[in-house]
């Protein structure tokens, strides 16, 4: 049962991520008013295109073409929505790759600071265009590889499930 509903738990994380990150740019916007559209941007975007992949599990599970959250880890069951599950994900890498490198999405989000930031030792600090250019292969890779497991190891499901 509560592999059902789980993904409902993947949009509310996703929702109070955006807002974190808003709220975290509040000082920003203080010092820069004329960038506020941007991290009205920065959050809408975030809110639709992070939530996309919940949602088509919602579909999934709540229409009968999946059972549980736990159906969408496992893609050689070729079952349509678990299909459109992974491409979905696809297409965001996609489209993640064009707008960071190639329509300034890097140089958006460094000059809204404070949206995007790192932590390490203590302290926070802002992300430079090339820092988020070099970081995001190896977060890429990390999903990729992520999605060839899901494709050449079988979980099993019935262990899983309620």
């Amino acid at each position: 049962m509560i592999f059902k509903y789980f993904w409902i738990s993947f949009i509310l994380v996703t929702i109070v991520n955006a807002y974190v990150m808003r709220y975290r740019s509040n000082k920003y916007i203080a010092e820069s008013p004329e960038l506020e559209a941007g991290y009205d941007k920065l959050l809408k975007g975030m809110i639709f295109y992070g939530n996309i992949p919940w949602v088509i599990i919602g579909i999934g599970i709540m229409t009968g073409l999946a059972n549980s959250v736990i159906d969408f880890l496992n893609p050689r069951s070729m079952k349509p929505i678990v299909l459109i599950f992974h491409l979905s994900i696809i297409v965001l890498w996609g489209l993640s790759i064009r707008w960071l490198y190639f329509k300034k999405g890097a140089e958006f989000l460094e000059k809204h600071r404070g949206f995007i930031q790192v932590q390490g030792f203590g302290h926070r600090a802002d992300v430079s265009a090339s820092q988020i250019k070099s970081f995001f292969p190896i977060v890429l890779i990390g999903g990729i590889g992520g999605m060839i497991a899901m494709w050449f190891i079988e979980i099993p499901t019935s262990v899983i499930e309620m």
